[in-house]
């Protein structure tokens, strides 16, 4: 097996990945902030299941979080590989969504007072793992710099 090339995300310095890791957490900020309001009136006053709504807002969530993570996050404004990008980001953060939707639907079932809290502890259980798969696939904007210069791999 291949050990990763120096411009991989994996060989970033532990601190410049803690700064964008800060930076992704806080890009989900926005929707995040609006989602917990939507999903309390969807469940108080609409009268929607807990499950149901929680799937809409997660949709929701995705395609907001794709455009601030694309831009701010990892720095990417090309339009040739936009929808290319959102393709793969929303296939693969939905499939991290789909274990978030099953958690938090058994949790809300045994605790289903707390749907709120849980919903807030997902994000924490899920940022990470989310974070990694968005990293990989953006390859970050100083990778596709240093490959765009004709960098040695």
């Amino acid at each position: 097996m291949n050990a990763p090339s120096s411009n991989t995300p994996v060989a970033l310095p532990l601190l410049q990945r803690g700064l964008v890791l800060f930076k992704f957490m806080a890009s989900g900020l926005p929707s995040f902030l609006l989602a917990l309001p939507a999903n309390y009136f969807l469940v108080e006053q609409a009268h929607w299941n807990k499950s149901l709504a929680y799937a809409l807002i997660m949709t929701a969530q995705v395609t907001v979080n794709f455009f601030i993570c694309r831009a701010w996050v990892f720095g990417r404004r090309d339009r040739q590989t936009l929808w290319q990008e959102f393709s793969a980001f929303f296939t693969g953060i939905m499939a991290f969504r789909c274990g978030d939707w099953a958690f938090y639907t058994l949790l809300t079932w045994l605790w289903p007072r707390y749907y709120l809290l849980v919903q807030c502890g997902n994000v924490a259980v899920f940022g990470l793992l989310k974070f990694l798969f968005s990293e990989r696939l953006f390859k970050r904007k100083a990778t596709s710099e240093r490959d765009a210069k004709g960098a040695p791999e």
